[in-house]
């Protein structure tokens, strides 16, 4: 017998499509910058949704980082 927990399907987030997730983007822009803040941001996201709404838009990658080296272990003899 096979069990669906319904509860969790209806938790998961939906998958966008390329075109709705840009406008998605689009309109949590433009409600930002109504509501206003810092005018150094304002600014800054008034760049990115222009460049949003011109597809020019790039989102720069971190490097990656480098894992910690391991300290060795002293043994008391």
């Amino acid at each position: 017998m096979l069990y669906i927990n319904i509860n969790k399907i209806i938790k998961m987030a939906k998958k966008l499509s390329k075109k709705a997730r840009k406008q998605e983007i689009i309109d949590n822009l433009k409600h930002t910058i109504e509501v206003g803040g810092n005018p150094i941001n304002i600014d800054k996201l008034k760049e990115i949704l222009k460049a949003v709404e011109e597809d020019t838009h790039i989102v720069k990658k971190r490097p990656g980082r480098r894992k910690p080296l391991k300290k060795k272990e002293k043994k008391d003899e």
